[in-house]
């Protein structure tokens, strides 16, 4: 069985979560069945290309162009596609015996030739609109929250109209398949969760304190960590700084915008990309996730659990990972609690321990990657089957 794997970005293990699910996609479905991948000449080709040359039937990259501001303003729908890359895909297309074409995200979907009869296989990395909405109820400016609400009404339209006819739709979590099945989809939904590899995540081996490490972790330049780390800066870490001294705390990921780099200071840290994340995550004494936008399931996140860091996050930051709270994780939606939750770990290396140790059961039972990927292969069995059975 051979399969287009359509990305919008190379997948790899170093830019962003979205990259990371992708190659453990490629990874789990090269190993099955014949994969051509096909994305954009974007940040992280280099590592898709050593990551997946030997995973991959065929790889290509395709160099695109950044739109002119007039085709930038005169642009009616919710996603932009380059002709280029549409051309490339369409070309592939045709000259190629495809069984199924894999999807990742709606952005991907414009692509797609008009009249494309092939099962297609849709991932949404976040279904619905929960994190678009967030976003634009956490904006100050009045200006900005009236373009992000025409956005946002430009993207709802799309998905209720423009989805092309679906095989399967593929989600992160039950929160996602619980959203898709009152919107009435009648497609078929499957959970994919993302995850951790760990085996290479290993949990840190010691929860007694030298000097305390608050540590948050991601892409900085992404606007939900972003809100998030102002937030851990100006709102928390004062109070917990002022109750203990000499705790430092730590943002780590790459493109740290400005405003992130202007919150280094005594005590804070802001330490960009790094080549290895793990002596970071053995280093930290708790692990701080403090999101109040944003959707979908965090993967650095899930790494913090794989390392075995006790971790203090949202109501929101939690979402799609089946935490209970105050076993796995503590939970705080308030600058107050954060405070008191964050001020209790790291008084007690016993309660550290217990919530780390917990933390680390819950991923290698739940989220590791080999566990996560079982019910991809079930939907491409299903499309290979009237196939086999027409042979």
């Amino acid at each position: 069985m051979r399969l287009l794997f359509l990305a919008p970005a190379p997948p790899s293990d170093r830019h962003g979560g979205g990259a990371l699910r992708m190659l453990h996609l490629v990874r789990f479905l090269g190993k099955r069945f014949e994969v051509d991948l096909i994305a954009p000449a974007l940040e992280g080709q280099p590592e898709a290309e050593r990551l997946l040359g030997g995973i991959c039937a065929e790889m290509e990259f395709v160099q695109v162009q950044t739109p002119s501001w007039l085709t930038r303003i005169s642009h009616v729908g919710p996603y932009r596609t380059d002709p280029l890359l549409r051309e490339a895909v369409r070309h592939r297309l045709g000259s190629r015996q495809y069984q199924a074409i894999q999807v990742e995200k709606p952005a991907m979907l414009p692509y797609l030739p008009d009249g494309c009869h092939l099962p297609i296989v849709l991932d949404v990395w976040a279904y619905g609109l929960s994190g678009p909405w967030r976003a634009v109820k956490h904006e100050q400016g009045g200006f900005v929250r009236a373009r992000n609400l025409i956005r946002l009404a430009r993207f709802g339209l799309f998905d209720a109209f423009c989805w092309p006819s679906l095989h399967s739709l593929l989600v992160v979590s039950h929160d996602d398949l619980a959203r898709s099945e009152r919107a009435r989809l009648r497609r078929r939904t499957v959970v994919v969760p993302n995850g951790v590899d760990c085996s290479t995540v290993t949990a840190k081996s010691s929860y007694e304190g030298s000097k305390p490490l608050l540590l948050f972790t991601g892409d900085m330049s992404f606007q939900p960590n972003i809100d998030a780390a102002l937030f851990l800066a100006n709102e928390v870490f004062p109070e917990i700084r002022r109750e203990l001294p000499e705790v430092e705390l730590r943002f780590v990921g790459r493109n740290p915008d400005p405003r992130i780099q202007a919150l280094v200071r005594t005590g804070i840290v802001v330490a960009g990309a790094v080549p290895d994340m793990l002596p970071h995550l053995h280093e930290a004494t708790v692990y701080v996730a403090p999101h109040f936008t944003g959707a979908g399931t965090r993967t650095k996140l899930l790494e913090a659990m794989a390392a075995g860091l006790p971790i203090v996050t949202t109501t929101v930051g939690i979402e799609g990972i089946d935490v209970q709270p105050g076993r796995d994780a503590l939970i705080a939606d308030s600058a107050k609690d954060m405070i008191e939750s964050l001020l209790t770990l790291l008084a007690s290396a016993d309660d550290r321990r217990r919530f780390g140790l917990a933390a680390r059961q819950l991923a290698e039972a739940r989220y590791d990657w080999n566990r996560c990927l079982g019910p991809l292969e079930s939907i491409y069995r299903d499309i290979a089957l009237p196939e086999a059975l027409a042979c």
